[in-house]
């Protein structure tokens, strides 16, 4: 039995954005500085054409703003405009949960359009990252307020799936703003769904750990069975697993535990919740590492479910959680040597299968690359470090448990 086109990896996303050519504006008007230094698009759209906004603009163009100042200035000229005012926010250096995007295969880009790219266009080229909405919905969104049901309307862009979804991710932000730099301890845990996601999510910071001599334990949720799509899924369980320990060994990691759950469905498998409370009880991390509820993919939120309920209720452990379906804006951030950088590239080869698909090599080099864009490193990871407590609390509030990923 071949796994559904539709849910195969990385198909088994949450909210996919449409990939298109134009956007769907009428005579736009930018704020906030001229955009088509960062969006190339618009320069081959509009050109000269393409002014500061005016009494004429139908549409409204700005940069997707960080949090705070930022966010409450786009909020004051949202607030006078038109409610069904078409408003455009694309990503420049604050990442933005996208409903759209558009591709150019040649030329520069930003490091966050490359890392948009490889999820889409297996690694060609550039991908630039679009939230649009009227007015009235964009501003209720960056307030992380419930959208009524009255204002879900068509087209489908405009679909109750994204704006939920966009709906969490601005929640998150707020709730996680303040986070814990990562400083060196003697026992980690990394717990992972997928075979790769341990490299991808935290590989550099797992480098600095070893280096440091602290003891590491990584535990996958998933058998890898649905991982390669060519082949049944005993054998892509086996290709799998074989990709895991050789990357493993490349880092230096020994102590490795396969829970062996079913991909979309790990969260419906209590023996995965009694096996790793089990190990988190007997190893008593003091860090864990993990993928972010938002990270835009039902295995990376199901994650999330699990180590909730497999926490040990006296573990006094922090969590850091990190993102690649969904980038994450800087939180901690640790930065990694060329040498940590390269080791970390040569880890992920190791998955193969993988990298058939998508170009996780580039992705990788791409988003290690944009957070570490305001340090002094080429190359950095980015966290949320933050208690236990208040990360499974932030889970609790983001409205993430009542959604239905599929149908």
């Amino acid at each position: 039995m071949q796994w559904p086109r539709f849910m195969r990896r990385p198909l088994n996303l949450i909210s996919v954005p449409t990939v298109v050519e134009v956007l769907p504006l009428s005579k736009p008007g930018f704020a906030f500085g001229d955009p088509r230094q960062d969006v190339a698009s618009l320069d081959i759209n509009y050109g000269k054409a393409l002014l500061p906004f005016n009494a004429q603009s139908k549409s409204f163009i700005a940069p997707f703003p960080c949090q705070g100042e930022d966010t409450q200035l786009l909020l004051e000229r949202l607030d006078d405009l038109p409610s069904k005012m078409m408003v455009a926010l694309y990503e420049s250096k604050t990442p933005l949960w996208p409903n759209f995007l558009i591709h150019h295969s040649g030329g520069d880009g930003l490091n966050l359009q490359a890392v948009r790219s490889c999820m889409r266009h297996k690694g060609q080229g550039f991908s630039e990252a679009w939230c649009v909405l009227p007015a009235k919905k964009m501003a209720r969104l960056l307030r992380a307020q419930k959208i009524p049901k009255s204002l879900f309307l068509p087209p489908a862009w405009e679909n109750k799936r994204f704006l939920s979804t966009a709906l969490d991710y601005q929640r998150t932000l707020s709730l996680l703003e303040n986070t814990q730099p990562l400083v060196d301890v003697e026992r980690i845990t990394v717990v992972m769904p997928h075979y790769d996601d341990e490299v991808l999510q935290c590989g550099g910071a797992m480098l600095r750990a070893l280096a440091a001599n602290a003891t590491l334990q990584v535990i996958w949720l998933s058998d890898g069975s649905r991982g390669v799509s060519s082949v049944s899924h005993q054998k892509s369980s086996e290709i799998r697993r074989a990709e895991a320990e050789a990357a493993m060994a490349e880092l230096g990691v020994k102590n490795m535990h396969h829970l062996d759950g079913v991909e979309t469905k790990l969260a419906a498998d209590d023996s995965i919740c009694q096996q790793l409370n089990h190990l988190l009880s007997e190893f008593r991390p003091q860090r864990v590492h993990s993928v972010w509820w938002a990270d835009n993919h039902v295995d990376h939120y199901e994650a999330n479910l699990i180590l909730q309920r497999a926490w040990p209720h006296d573990l006094d452990a922090t969590i850091a959680a990190s993102g690649l379906w969904q980038v994450m804006p800087l939180r901690t951030v640790v930065e990694l040597t060329g040498e940590q950088q390269a080791q970390k590239i040569k880890s992920l080869q190791c998955y193969q299968s993988q990298i058939d698909a998508v170009d996780y090599a580039r992705l990788s080099q791409h988003l290690d690359a944009y957070y570490a864009h305001q340090s002094e490193a080429n190359y950095a990871e980015n966290f949320w470090h933050v208690s236990a407590q208040q990360y499974f609390s932030a889970l609790q509030n983001t409205q993430v448990k009542t959604r239905r990923w599929f149908g």
